[in-house]
C-alpha cells in the first residue's frame, strides 16, 4: 500500500496510448495513480487496460464527496499545444485544466511532457507558455529522449514512433529528490 498520490493528466496525442504503462511504472515506484484525461484523450484510453485505476472526468457535483486525495505530484503526459497554452494562461475551464492550474497555485510537484508538432511549436505562444510553466516550477521533459535541458517539436507522422520509444522513468524520475529512486 502506498500513501503517495499521483495524478496523471493526459491529453489527446499518440503518447496518451501509453497511459497504462505509466500507471504500472508509477505503482512500481510507490505511487497511487489517478488518471485525469482531457476529452480528446478519452479515445486513446479505450483500448488500454487501466484495471482499477480511477479515471476522473468532469467536475464533481456540489453534493458529491471528493473523488481523490490531494495529489503529492502531477504529471502531464502528453501536454498538447492547446492544454499547455491554456494552463500557462490560467484558463481553468475544464477539470484537467482546473487540476493543473491549482497545482501551480499550490506548488505541487509537476512534470510535463509537451507534445506539439513543428508548426504548432513554432507559434510564439508555445515558447511563452513553456517559459511561464518553467518559471512556475514545472519540470519539462522532452518526449524524444527525456531531456530536461532541451525540447524538440514532434515531426508530423512520427508521434507513434516517439510514443513507442518513450520511457516513463524519464518522467517519474523527475518527481524524486536528487539521488533518490524508489521501486525496481
Amino acid at each position: 500500500m502506498t500513501d503517495r498520490t499521483l495524478y496523471i493528466v493526459t491529453c489527446g496525442a499518440p503518447l496518451a496510448a501509453r497511459v497504462a504503462d505509466g500507471v504500472s511504472a508509477a505503482r512500481s515506484r510507490g505511487w497511487n495513480p489517478y488518471v485525469i484525461p482531457t476529452d480528446a484523450a478519452l479515445p486513446w484510453l479505450e483500448s488500454q487496460d487501466l484495471a482499477d485505476v480511477p479515471i476522473l472526468t468532469g467536475n464533481r457535483k456540489p453534493t458529491e464527496a471528493k473523488r481523490a486525495p490531494k495529489a503529492d505530484a502531477i504529471v502531464v503526459v502528453p501536454a498538447t499545444f492547446n492544454t499547455l497554452n491554456a494552463w500557462a494562461n490560467g484558463n481553468a475551464n475544464t477539470y484537467p485544466l482546473t487540476t493543473l492550474c491549482a497545482a501551480l497555485g499550490s506548488r505541487t510537484r509537476t512534470v510535463a511532457v509537451p507534445f506539439a508538432k513543428t508548426d504548432l511549436a513554432g507559434h510564439p505562444a508555445w515558447l511563452a507558455s513553456l517559459a511561464v510553466l518553467r518559471y512556475a516550477g514545472v519540470r519539462v521533459v522532452d518526449p524524444h529522449d527525456g531531456s530536461t535541458a532541451s525540447l524538440d517539436p514532434v515531426e508530423s507522422g512520427t508521434g507513434d514512433h516517439i510514443a513507442e520509444s518513450f520511457r516513463w522513468d524519464w518522467v517519474l524520475g523527475e518527481l524524486e529528490p536528487a539521488g533518490e529512486t524508489r521501486g525496481p
